[in-house]
């Protein structure tokens, strides 16, 4: 796994921990693996989510898409 950013550390934990929680909830992941907040941070670390949608909550859910 990448290393987070050095520019802003705590930037990235706070985004990759929304990320989780929205994962947790139902969101539909953009990487594999088995563990929610794994997924979490290999999306923030290659720039698949974007900090604003992450903070606004506006993900895609499982439910939503059947």
């Amino acid at each position: 796994m990448q290393t987070p950013p050095k520019e802003n550390r705590f930037e990235f934990v706070v985004i990759a921990g929304k990320r989780t929680r929205q994962l947790l909830a139902g969101a539909l992941p953009r990487e594999t693996g088995e563990k929610k907040t794994t997924i979490a941070h290999r999306e923030v670390l290659r720039h698949k989510v974007q900090k604003e949608a992450v903070q606004t909550d506006t993900v895609q859910t499982v439910a939503e898409t059947e």
